[in-house]
């Protein structure tokens, strides 16, 4: 009876939430029928993220949507993320092909000698191209003719390889999500001979509830429904200019996420002097830089201390993360059990968002850190749901699609040929 009442709530909240996003900026489905004349006449990749949707989710009441679009495509089991699952690292990773280590950006908040701190939200750095390694699909798309919009995505604000995107725009997390989707559907209604051919967006409600909440939780529900509705707004855009037989959809979530609680705690200063570090980044996956020749005491106090507690060494991280050879990464990196944080006591006190919500950012092998993909168009085969691959695929799967030559990457087309038509 509780998990009844439970569920009716969260259903009651979500149609809530859809109505008042309605009310604020006017309906996300119902958009205008284009020009026929200015459909697409070359495929077009559309990529979606929805931040921190993990793959599970699609299974919830309210993913109807999403069902309905990984009916007539292909869903996988899950998607894993690169290690560190966390956002920006993940975003790259699907757009670069590569794994952070290769890339750069190993982190939320990473640092550098030369170029100092790196931190997420409207920061300079994120518009410094000298933080960005590889090349992204969009720079691999320009350098190849092919136009491109990668709206509101990780390492878009920056001209990498001294390229920059055809459209592009400064981050900003409280636009609208009506506005995002209506955004998407003009490129798409643009003329052919100069719409762009890639066009992303992304969604971050689902992270922000399971970070605030937790990923069981009766706002998380509501936050699904919402992510939910602005896919079906894209889909019924499409559907709705007739461009089904154009337009690849793609939708993809960077990470998962686990449950975290105040009794999964893990105290660094119970072992170290906090004076002997910085710490660049604090949790799941903690990355120290001992200062003033501390690195051997350090990791002597931290090492085989608390038993939900990974410490390395930079060289020792093991291989199948790929998390040691960027300058980016810290000489000692702490990587958390699954469900507990890192942190001081007196940062428990004063800093207690999330610590009964979820977090991300553990093993990414972990079945949570698992992320959506759900792909459908006229590339896409229908109805199929294949094994876990790993997101660092993605980048060559998208250069397929346009029909571009890729870069060199970590990842292959063959490993998620299954996904194709023949």
């Amino acid at each position: 009876m509780t998990s009844f009442v439970r569920r009716a709530s969260a259903l009651a909240t979500a149609v809530v939430a859809i109505g008042l996003l309605g009310a604020r900026t006017g309906a996300l489905a119902g958009a205008p029928t284009a020009n026929p004349s200015q459909a697409p006449k070359k495929s077009v990749v559309v990529l979606i993220s929805l931040d921190g949707f993990r793959a599970d989710y699609i299974t919830r009441p309210w993913a109807v949507r999403l069902r309905e679009l990984a009916a007539r495509g292909v869903r996988a089991e899950r998607m894993v993320p690169s290690f560190p699952s966390k956002t920006f690292p993940n975003h790259y990773s699907l757009v670069t092909g590569l794994y952070p280590e290769h890339h750069g950006i190993v982190a939320n908040a990473m640092s550098d000698p030369e170029l100092g701190k790196f931190a997420i939200g409207d920061n300079p750095a994120v518009r410094d191209a000298r933080w960005w390694d590889g090349e992204p699909i969009w720079v691999t798309a320009e350098k190849q003719g092919v136009r491109t919009a990668p709206f509101l995505w990780p390492g878009s604000e920056a001209p990498i390889g001294g390229i920059r995107p055809h459209w592009w725009v400064k981050f900003n997390g409280t636009m609208p999500y009506a506005d995002r989707v209506r955004k998407v559907l003009e490129f798409l209604d643009m003329p052919a001979d100069s719409a762009p051919r890639l066009v992303t967006a992304y969604f971050q409600a689902t992270d922000d509830a399971g970070h605030n909440y937790g990923p069981m939780s009766v706002q998380n529900d509501s936050a699904i429904a919402r992510a939910d509705s602005a896919i079906g707004a894209i889909m019924d855009g499409i559907a709705a200019r007739k461009f089904g037989d154009q337009v690849n959809l793609i939708v993809v979530a960077d990470h998962g996420m686990a449950a975290v609680s105040t009794e999964r705690q893990i105290y660094l200063d119970d072992y170290i002097t906090m004076s002997d570090v910085e710490v660049v980044d604090w949790t799941p996956v903690g990355a120290l830089a001992p200062l003033n020749g501390k690195l051997e005491p350090v990791y002597a106090a931290l090492k085989d201390k608390h038993p939900h507690l990974q410490v390395f060494k930079k060289s020792e991280v093991p291989a199948r993360f790929h998390f040691n050879a960027h300058k980016h990464i810290s000489p000692i990196v702490l990587i958390a059990d699954e469900g507990w944080s890192i942190t001081t006591r007196a940062r428990a006190v004063n800093a207690p968002r999330s610590a009964n919500g979820g977090a991300h950012g553990y093993d990414n092998q972990l079945v949570s850190m698992g992320a959506l993909f759900v792909a459908s168009g006229p590339a896409f085969k229908s109805g199929v749901v294949v094994p876990p691959f790993q997101n660092v695929h993605v980048y060559s799967l998208i250069a397929k699609l346009l029909g571009v030559t890729p870069a060199k990457t970590d990842g292959s087309v063959d490993s998620v040929r299954v996904l194709l038509r023949p």
